[in-house]
């Protein structure tokens, strides 16, 4: 399939409560392609996080941009748009699925940054049933169930730093000049989804370089450096107060470096707060923990955050996103060292499931 000839409508979807290579990446995939289509609509199941939305500000998107919830439709010019009145529309999800609905075969749908149907929040069977062409850009591995939104095209590069990366290479496949304000946008994704480029590997190194000489490194980590709140700080703090500490013994093996890892075993922090679960589950790691696991509640729906840090991982070659939380349940997934999962279950029953999952792969977990 051309996924640029001949579209006459575009929707860009992308997963709930987006992040910053979300954003970034709905953000750089419109600007591909207004080349191609006027008519171009980008869909946000549950609106974005606090960073995404301070990048969103930043860069705003200039196209119409929908945001999902369970409420009637309302405009929010301020938001977002280019001064021409585009701005963001909160739309009822059924709203959006009758949309979706809508569309025909000349239409073109872009699943970006999402590698699971649960996480387009109530819209994966419209967006399964609609007669648009459909493809899908990311950087996880696709889900079993993914198969069932009946993608015409599928890129998907589990070793690319971020999907923004992977937009990246769209727009040297198109031959389309970049922006400063798409290598800003692109920058800005990379750099959230390799913290800051600690864990980049050569090839998204050569990217962020060749992006450096359109837009300022030092002006995207101004616009990522977010003062944590006082609801956020009294999470980090509860995590580590509510803390249970394992341990794994394992052996020595060599990882990937040809170096031999350290004999001491393997330091498993479980803790749960009622939000800011990611930074809670960052914070264990960086007070020491090499796997940290935070877990809360809302109704009857369990969540977990995992957190590892890159020596657990070369150490275990326990992938989190594959090997922990996609083994509990289809709805969970991730990266290698940072995974979430939000599933129907009772909070001590997810703790336990995500526990065994690891004891199995790794031996006995010893209480500290």
């Amino acid at each position: 399939m051309n996924p640029i000839k001949d579209v006459k409508h575009l929707c860009i979807i992308t997963h709930r409560l987006a992040d910053v290579d979300a954003y970034c990446s709905v953000y750089s995939l419109s600007t591909l392609f207004k080349r191609y289509t006027k008519n171009i609509t980008t869909v946000f199941p549950e609106g974005l996080n606090a960073i995404a939305d301070k990048v969103m500000h930043n860069l705003p998107l200039d196209a119409n941009m929908i945001i999902t919830n369970e409420d009637k439709r309302y405009s929010d010019n301020s938001g977002s748009g280019n001064g021409n009145g585009n701005g963001i529309t909160r739309y009822a999800k059924d709203e959006v699925i009758d949309m979706l609905g809508s569309y025909e075969e000349d239409d073109l749908i872009i699943i970006a940054d999402t590698n699971n149907p649960v996480m387009l929040a109530g819209l994966s069977e419209a967006v399964a049933n609609s007669k648009a062409r459909k493809m899908v850009i990311d950087h996880h591995p696709l889900a079993v169930e993914a198969s069932r939104l009946g993608f015409d095209e599928v890129r998907v590069d589990v070793d690319a730093s971020s999907t923004c990366e992977m937009i990246y290479r769209l727009f040297k496949e198109f031959r389309r000049r970049i922006s400063r304000d798409v290598a800003k946008a692109l920058l800005l994704g990379v750099l959230t989804d390799t913290q800051n480029l600690t864990i980049a590997k050569c090839t998204t190194m050569s990217m962020v370089a060749e992006m450096c000489r359109l837009a300022s490194l030092e002006e995207c980590r101004g616009i990522l450096a977010v003062e944590r709140d006082y609801s956020e700080r009294i999470a980090r703090l509860k995590a580590a107060q509510r803390c249970r500490l394992y341990k794994v013994n394992i052996s020595s093996t060599t990882n990937r470096d040809g170096h031999n890892s350290s004999n001491a075993p393997i330091i498993v922090a479980v803790s749960n707060v009622g939000s800011h679960h990611a930074s809670a589950a960052k914070a264990l790691v960086d007070l020491g923990a090499d796997l940290s696991i935070v877990v809360s509640s809302e109704g009857s729906i369990a969540k977990a955050t995992l957190r590892s840090t890159q020596g657990f991982y070369a150490r275990t070659m326990l992938h989190l996103g594959n090997d922990v939380l996609a083994r509990v349940s289809s709805a969970g997934g991730g990266h290698s060292t940072a995974a979430s999962i939000a599933v129907e279950m009772d909070e001590d029953e997810l703790t336990k499931r995500i526990l065994q999952v690891i004891k199995e792969r790794l031996g006995r977990l010893d209480t500290l």
